[in-house]
């Protein structure tokens, strides 16, 4: 008897903890699972809509000095999420990798400075409406007052791009109908390029403006 006591006092109850402790230490470890790494700040300080300090600034003061205008309509800029989800939305997305529907981008008066175009969405309506902007870049830094291009307008299932020196505003992503609009310096306002600069057909460049690839910078 004094055997079977010491047996069960060397081998068996030592084991009984060990399984207790390691079963009590799994349903720990189910219950707090280890916790995902923080994601890396992006370094170059863009928010979620690819937008960098100074261009999140300029927007800032165009909405401002808009809020002070009578009878102007209550806007906001357009994200990413205000696009609606479609096929062909999403090749875009996987071709460009850093794709924003509402933001671009480039040089759209030709001086060499950096511009961008964003789209705004009005606020307070049942259907959403767009506005499309184009902020000039300046030589010493920071950009002008927006230059508006097109104003309530449909754009949930469209985008914004660029062909060279030309917006293009493509209301509907599934249908093959585009406004493509250039700055006029004279005039300071954009127009609608294919109706003040018909294509030449004694070009010899070899390429058709209607075939330019979409630019996204």
């Amino acid at each position: 008897m004094r055997t079977v006591r010491r047996v069960v006092t060397a081998f068996v109850l030592p084991l009984a903890v060990a399984c207790a402790a390691f079963l009590g230490l799994g349903r720990e470890t189910r219950r707090q699972p280890p916790a995902r790494p923080a994601a890396a700040p992006d370094e170059r300080g863009l928010d979620a809509g690819g937008r960098t300090p100074a261009e999140k600034v300029a927007i800032a003061l165009a909405l401002e000095s808009l809020a002070k205008e009578k009878e102007a309509p209550a806007l906001r800029a357009a994200e990413d999420a205000d696009a609606a989800a479609n096929d062909a939305r999403a090749d875009l997305q996987d071709l460009y990798v850093e794709y924003h529907p509402y933001f671009l981008r480039g040089d759209l008066d030709g001086d060499g400075c950096l511009d961008f175009a964003q789209a705004f969405v009005e606020k307070g309506r049942g259907s959403a409406w767009f506005h499309v902007a184009v902020f000039f870049g300046r030589d010493g830094g920071g950009f002008g007052a927006p230059v508006w291009v097109e104003r309530a307008v449909s754009l949930a299932n469209g985008d914004l791009s660029m062909e060279r020196t030309l917006l293009v505003v493509t209301p509907d992503l599934g249908v093959e109908e585009t406004r493509r609009w250039r700055f006029d310096r004279t005039t300071r306002t954009f127009v609608d390029a294919d109706k003040a600069a018909p294509l030449n057909s004694g070009s010899d460049d070899g390429v058709d403006p209607d075939e330019a690839p979409r630019v996204r910078i």
